[in-house]
């Protein structure tokens, strides 16, 4: 059976837990992360390169210019995007990559990548959520309140979604057995598209 290269959009509300899995995603199976740019500074337990690529404000506005990202938006009040060599470097070495994104990213990667697995995380349920916001101890009173506010439009993506996957608290292991397996058995899925950009990045 052919085994063919797996992009994989994992996306869902701020406080779910994707970076977590996205991380032990690489070390059980080598899936290559496709790491996103941002403007903000980073946070204490965050490592340059690895969590995300810290820009400044400048540096990041003249990559715009440049034609540098394939994707890039304004996310409260902070510059995020994913520059397009973060996708098409791995998938020429012949790897399988993971874009770890928000809704809004989620949108914009199933129209450009033919082929695409779309998973959206979710927490047992709202308070879940909110306790993992809260407890993060990362946002401040009115950008939580943000954040609650627009979780209804996140939860409208739902149906549009390949696959949705629960990240129960304290069953991360549960979780990346989940996607593991998912990853898997896209890997040889005959009636899957081959990975295919539908139009140029730049």
């Amino acid at each position: 059976m052919t085994r063919r290269q797996v992009v994989v959009i994992l996306h869902g509300p701020s406080g779910v837990g994707k970076d977590s899995v996205v991380e032990a995603l690489r070390e059980r199976i080598g899936i290559h992360r496709a790491t996103s740019s941002t403007s903000r500074p980073p946070r204490d337990y965050e490592v340059g390169g690895v969590h995300y690529h810290f820009l400044s404000e400048e540096e990041f506005e003249t990559k715009i210019e440049r034609g540098d990202f394939a994707e890039y938006a304004r996310v409260y009040d902070q510059w995020k995007g994913l520059e397009t060599r973060e996708l098409l470097e791995p998938l020429e070495r012949g790897q399988d990559v993971i874009i770890r994104t928000d809704v809004q990213g989620a949108r914009h990667w199933r129209e450009v990548v033919e082929g695409a697995i779309s998973i959206f995380l979710m927490a047992e349920d709202r308070e879940a959520l909110r306790a993992r916001l809260i407890g993060r101890d990362t946002e401040d009173g009115d950008a939580l309140a943000r954040r609650e506010a627009e979780l209804e439009a996140e939860l409208d993506d739902l149906e549009h979604n390949d696959y949705i996957v629960l990240n129960r608290h304290g069953d991360l292991e549960g979780t990346i057995s989940e996607i593991a397996g998912i990853i898997e058995q896209e890997r040889v899925n005959p009636e899957r598209p081959d990975v295919r950009l539908r139009k140029p990045l730049r």
